[in-house]
């Protein structure tokens, strides 16, 4: 039944993602089984605590809370909310319904009232029957279980499972504006790199880029606009040098 629910939460937790999301970034971070070489000078880490702490450490994270992610319903879910909606369209369903049609003849006033009853129920079965046809749930996570590291683009979401002992990618997202964080992504690339010996593309600079853009073309193309040259046959000053001086 659905009270059986209250506070489970299954011993396998299988979360959903876009499948260019799992080819893209690794499912599970193994850093209690990292080798001295991979641990950047520190202590091999036995806890969740000292992972955090060594992430907040070598990766440029943050650890956001109440974090909102999708799992999948596991056999035990899926059983109880089936058994919670097939009891009530067995049981209370016919119940509500005869006791509609009785009201109906009895008490016109009451039909109002009657008829909310019924529909009530029948919203409930189909929300039910809807949460199982889905097969997911979303969840909060605890800023205690959860650090969140801008990577290839996209804020990544690795949260802790007690069961296997690691941190696995709950969620994946681009981010909107990466040259906000471009040293952060850079810094969690070679990161990756040194811990875990995954391979991420090398960050461009959006920076470098804008810079290469505004360049002139041998005194043409400049971005202000085609001037011409002033009246003793030199081009005009650039901006740049109006502000130096």
């Amino acid at each position: 039944m659905k009270k059986d629910l209250k506070d489970y939460v299954p011993s396998e937790i299988e979360y959903v993602l876009e499948e260019a999301v799992k080819e893209q970034f690794p499912l599970e971070l193994d850093f209690m089984g990292l080798k001295k070489a991979n641990l950047l000078g520190e202590k091999p880490l036995k806890t969740k605590k000292e992972i955090l702490t060594f992430v907040g450490k070598h990766f440029t994270s943050t650890f956001p809370d109440n974090e909102l992610v999708t799992r999948k319903l596991d056999d035990f879910e899926i059983h109880n909310i089936r058994e919670e909606y097939c009891m009530l369209q067995e049981n209370e369903a016919p119940k509500r319904k005869e006791h509609l049609e009785e009201t109906l003849e009895r008490i016109k006033n009451m039909k109002k009232a009657a008829e909310e009853a019924y529909t009530s129920v029948l919203l409930e079965i189909a929300k039910y029957a809807a949460e199982v046809k889905l097969g997911t749930k979303d969840i909060r996570l605890k800023s205690t279980d959860v650090f969140c590291i801008a990577l290839a683009g996209h804020y990544c979401i690795y949260v802790w499972d007690e069961g296997k002992k690691k941190f696995v990618l709950a969620n994946a997202y681009p981010i909107p504006d990466r040259s906000e964080i471009w040293a952060n992504e850079e810094k969690n690339r070679k990161a990756m790199l040194d811990v875990f010996g995954l391979e991420f593309p090398e960050v461009e600079d959006p920076n470098d880029k804008e810079n290469e853009e505004g360049k002139d073309n041998d005194g043409k193309n400049l971005p202000f606009g085609d001037e011409g040259d002033d009246d003793n046959g030199q081009a005009p000053a650039s901006r740049n040098d109006d502000e130096d001086e």
